[in-house]
C-alpha cells in the first residue's frame, strides 16, 4: 500500500448517529459538520478490500454509523488526501483541504456530504 489513491477506490467514516451528534446528520442525510476537523479529517481507504468489508471492519472497531465517500468526489472538490498508515489500522487515511490546509472548507464539507452514501447504521439498541 502505498500514498496513490485510485479513483475507483472509498472512503470510509465513522459517524456518531443523530441522537449524539444531532449537528451531523440534517432530515437524515449526513451534514458539513460532520466532516470538518481541524486535525484532518480521518477515514479508512479500501485499497484492495470490497466496501462491504471494509465496512464490516469499521462497523467492528467503531461506534456509530459508516458512510463512504469516493476518491472521485474528493478529487471533484479539490481535496487532499493524505496516506497515514497508524499502528491501529495499515489503511488510515485522512482528507484536508489542500496540501497547504489541514481542514476541509465550508464548501467542500457540504460537497463530500452530499455525495456520501450512508453503508452502516447501528442496530436500534446502540447507545454511547
Amino acid at each position: 500500500m502505498d500514498e496513490t489513491f485510485s479513483e475507483q477506490e472509498s472512503l470510509l467514516r465513522a459517524v456518531y448517529p443523530a441522537t449524539r451528534r444531532p449537528d451531523f446528520w440534517n432530515n437524515g442525510r449526513l451534514s458539513s459538520a460532520a466532516l470538518k476537523d481541524k486535525r484532518g479529517l480521518s477515514v479508512e481507504r479500501t485499497y484492495d478490500r470490497t466496501v462491504k468489508d471494509a465496512t464490516l471492519s469499521m462497523s467492528q472497531r467503531f461506534q456509530g454509523l459508516v458512510v463512504s465517500i469516493t476518491v472521485r468526489a474528493c478529487n471533484a472538490v479539490q481535496a487532499y488526501i493524505k496516506y497515514c498508515p497508524s499502528q491501529n489500522s495499515p489503511y488510515h487515511s485522512e482528507i484536508h483541504g489542500s496540501p497547504a490546509q489541514v481542514e476541509l472548507s465550508d464548501t467542500q464539507a457540504l460537497l463530500l456530504a452530499r455525495s456520501a452514501t450512508i453503508q452502516f447504521v447501528p442496530n436500534l439498541e446502540y447507545s454511547v
